[in-house]
């Protein structure tokens, strides 16, 4: 049976310290706070996990680590998050042994999302549904007419789409199928980062698919 959870949560350039979005995210039951920061060092990404798994630990938020399956193992995430071009699920849970218990995969295509889940991971993103500066190198936009086959190819694997997505669209992706998403611009560079996270965790809990 799909375990659907709603909000993801993303840090990227935030505005607000690590620990006041740990807070936030916590505070809201939001299930998944992953951790994007590429142009930190391996230093500063562990020092900011460690922030915000202060904050996480014990409760019911999951901290996921972006791309990185070594400091995934060695701050203790609960979860990794894999790109396209990143190493194969199978190496990351090989280098993660027992200590990372959720894996991500993100896919960009149809054709990706079906290799994705014959890989089991525990959930797939699927983006950018429209265009988004929120990565240097942005992939092709998807539109919102491939996100119901999508989660159609998906299963049971919950389906995270992303990409471009604010308080605007937020009922058309809705509309379109999405059960999980993701938002991070409208979040991180916004100081109103607990009012955000409150309004759009109500309309996920409201919206009746």
């Amino acid at each position: 049976m799909r375990s659907d959870f709603g909000l993801y949560l993303i840090i990227t350039n935030p505005f607000l310290p690590y620990k006041k979005i740990a807070e936030t995210a916590v505070k809201n039951n939001v299930r998944y706070l992953q951790l994007r920061e590429k142009a930190l060092s391996d230093r500063e990404i562990l020092r900011a996990a460690g922030e915000i798994m202060s904050i996480t630990e014990g409760t019911e938020t999951r901290f996921v680590l972006n791309d990185r399956a070594d400091l995934a193992y060695l701050c203790g995430a609960d979860g990794l998050h894999l790109g396209q071009d990143d190493i194969s699920l199978t190496d990351a849970k090989t280098i993660c042994r027992e200590k990372v218990s959720v894996f991500g995969l993100s896919t960009h295509t149809l054709s990706q999302v079906d290799e994705a889940i014959k890989q089991k991971p525990d959930y797939i993103g699927f983006g950018p549904v429209f265009t988004t500066p929120a990565k240097a190198k942005p992939d092709p936009v998807t539109g919102t007419e491939l996100i119901a086959e999508a989660v159609k190819r998906a299963g049971d694997v919950p389906v995270v789409v992303i990409g471009g997505i604010d308080g605007n669209n937020l009922i058309s992706v809705l509309d379109a199928g999405a059960k999980n998403v993701c938002m991070v611009r409208y979040f991180m560079n916004s100081e109103q980062l607990e009012k955000r996270v409150k309004e759009t965790v109500k309309i996920l809990n409201d919206y009746r698919w």
